[in-house]
């Protein structure tokens, strides 16, 4: 029996169905697959989407090469342990839900989608406070999370709201698919210092995190949601083991 890990064609078709799934997004995929079959797509995209990031990333590299402030940052704030639990599984789990889940439309999808940025936007517009920072207003914050989610549940679960949501989803999935992908990108752009030149760089600042948003969105419409999630884990394990054994003299 081939090996699937050792054969460059199965990567390269997982590669042409992710292209043809951001060229022409579709919202129902109609295919049936088992846990296994997941399981083993999900592994694939990762691994087309890693080649992808790093060989951006080498080219990005030798034109250009900010300092992300934020990752330096949590590695001052953070011992190991934390720094693994906020950066591997905490903020992932945050931006999944923020930008990922309601990909696919549930009254409990929207009201956790904007409850979450209602978190992002509370925490860097109102507050000046960082995402991990839960010593400056964090139950401030967390009161506009819980408000926003226990108003916009029961009006998104309202029949009629219900209905033309879903309507709506289906028919501008496209466009709802790539602004979540833009937004999750070009939020980063807070991870460097806020200069003019790097808002003019913002798009090829963010185009890793572009690439990663897309490929998120895939597993998340043809994998589900836990899917999505994994491949972010793994991702960030990734930037986590690097700087553990790299970034410290």
């Amino acid at each position: 029996m081939k090996l699937k890990l050792l054969n460059p064609q199965h990567y390269y078709s997982e590669f042409r169905q992710l292209t043809k799934f951001v060229i022409t997004p579709v919202y129902d995929s109609n295919r049936e697959l088992s846990i296994s079959q997941k399981i083993s797509g999900t592994w694939t995209l990762f691994v087309v989407k890693t080649v992808l990031t790093v060989l951006i990333g080498i080219v990005m590299g030798l034109v250009y090469d900010p300092v992300n402030q934020t990752t330096n940052s949590m590695a001052e704030r953070f011992n190991p342990a934390a720094l693994l639990m906020v950066g591997v599984f905490i903020l992932p789990l945050l931006e999944e839900v923020a930008f990922r889940l309601s990909l696919k439309f549930k009254p409990v999808y929207l009201a956790l989608t904007l409850g979450v940025l209602g978190y992002y936007i509370s925490s860097k517009a109102i507050y000046q406070a960082k995402l991990s920072d839960v010593h400056h207003h964090f139950e401030n914050r967390m009161i506009i999370v819980l408000a926003i989610m226990f108003i916009a549940y029961p009006l998104f679960s309202l029949p009629k709201v219900k209905k033309v949501l879903d309507q709506f989803w289906k028919n501008n999935f496209k466009w709802i698919l790539y602004v979540s992908s833009f937004g999750f990108a070009w939020v980063h752009i807070f991870n460097y210092e806020l200069s003019l030149e790097h808002l003019l760089l913002m798009p090829v600042i963010t185009l890793p995190k572009l690439v990663g948003a897309l490929s998120y969105g895939y597993a998340r419409v043809n994998y589900g949601f836990v899917y999505s999630f994994a491949i972010h884990i793994c991702n960030n394990s990734i930037g986590f083991m690097v700087s553990t054994l790299f970034g410290s003299d």
